[in-house]
């Protein structure tokens, strides 16, 4: 099933890879393979994050970055993402969303949200409903994703939360997917605090997925501080990388938006190049050959000419211990490879406005 669900993608990808480079292939298909190419990968990069999500969740790994989070925005927001993309173009669909604050991980909560409505489209025809709303009673808020579509059997509907459970069902198995997404949903809800369950009539009748959650009191969100927008000398930016594809396109990428980058692909050449050309700063994977991207930050940090340089860690290694190792060897920021642009660059900016690690009290 995972080999399925893997090749698949790939093949795409590589299919729309080998269009663009053939010869009299026009404009448009050129473009309609980008966005192939681009649609692909977001689908591998959630499934390779199902997997690991779910792993760390069942062996208690995962911990939440809890704070006051107003659910009713995050529910908006959730939902306009799937309209932007189009995902929901095809369908008729109800929102009722009434005010809520809980404590609570907005990333997780998104994901939880993300996966539910996920699951609705997935098993719902094109013309069908869905709705998504949310009630607030007794301190507990009450969030149901309710389709119109296929319906679970009542053998299957004790086993919708277990893990591969789409393997028994023919159907799951047309409509792809490892069986995951409910698993980790209802692991997420848990460590939440609250609960979620399956209703179903049966096969066509549709279903509807409800969670609780308990509540907190209003809080008053900070203003947001503006992004500077002003067209100033963009910083300058050391990659240090050892994927040469990935180190390519990176800098690629970042000279688009005007960035100057110079790169290199270990960590000896990274700490040569910090101390020659003194960037603004440096993009540090952490498996790299020779020195490892902890040891380079800690080097740029005990050395003078570079300990001013602003470090983000750009890695594959996402567990919170993972992120602590990254802090303590003195970078200032930690992200999960695949980072797209609009995140990247957002993160450059955070970075930049903020004292270096050795700075930071």
């Amino acid at each position: 099933m995972l080999g399925h669900e893997l090749r698949n993608p790939l093949s795409a990808i590589s299919s729309a890879a080998s269009l663009i480079g053939l010869p009299g292939v026009n404009a448009d298909s050129v473009s309609h393979a980008k966005k192939i190419i681009q649609r692909q990968s977001r689908h591998l990069g959630r499934i390779v994050d199902d997997l690991l999500d779910l792993s760390r969740a069942m062996s208690g790994k995962i911990l939440l970055n809890r704070l006051p989070l107003d659910l009713s925005a995050l529910l908006r927001t959730t939902l306009e993402t799937f309209r932007a993309t189009g995902r929901l173009d095809d369908y008729h669909v109800a929102v009722d969303i009434a005010p809520c604050w809980v404590n609570g991980d907005a990333t997780r909560l998104e994901q939880v949200i993300s996966n539910l409505l996920d699951n609705a489209l997935k098993y719902t025809p094109p013309g069908g409903r869905i709705e998504l709303l949310s009630d607030v009673d007794d301190g507990e808020v009450t969030i149901s994703v309710h389709d119109s579509g296929v319906g679970i059997s009542a053998e299957l509907l004790p086993q919708v939360f277990d893990v591969f459970v789409q393997g028994a069902s023919t159907l799951d198995r047309a409509q792809g997917g490892l069986g995951i997404g409910l698993s980790l949903v209802r692991r997420l809800v848990e460590l939440h605090g609250g609960n979620v369950y399956a209703e179903s009539d049966g096969p066509g009748e549709g279903s509807t997925f409800t969670l609780h959650l308990p509540c907190i009191e209003h809080v008053t969100e900070p203003k947001a501080i503006p992004m500077d927008t002003s067209e100033q000398p963009k910083p300058a930016v050391l990659l240090v990388e050892d994927n040469d594809d990935g180190r390519e396109m990176m800098a690629m990428m970042l000279g688009c938006y005007g960035y100057p980058v110079q790169h290199a692909a270990d960590g000896f050449q990274g700490l040569a190049k910090a101390a020659a050309d003194r960037p603004d700063i440096a993009l540090v994977d952490i498996g790299l050959p020779g020195i490892d991207g902890y040891e380079v930050a800690r080097r740029m940090r005990a050395n003078p000419e570079t300990h001013h340089i602003r470090l983000i860690a750009l890695t594959g290694y996402g567990l919170a211990d993972d992120q602590r190792r990254v802090m303590d060897a003195g970078f200032d920021m930690h992200l999960v490879k695949p980072v797209d642009v609009e995140q990247l660059l957002r993160a450059i900016d955070q970075c930049l406005a903020r004292a270096p690690a050795t700075m930071r009290s």
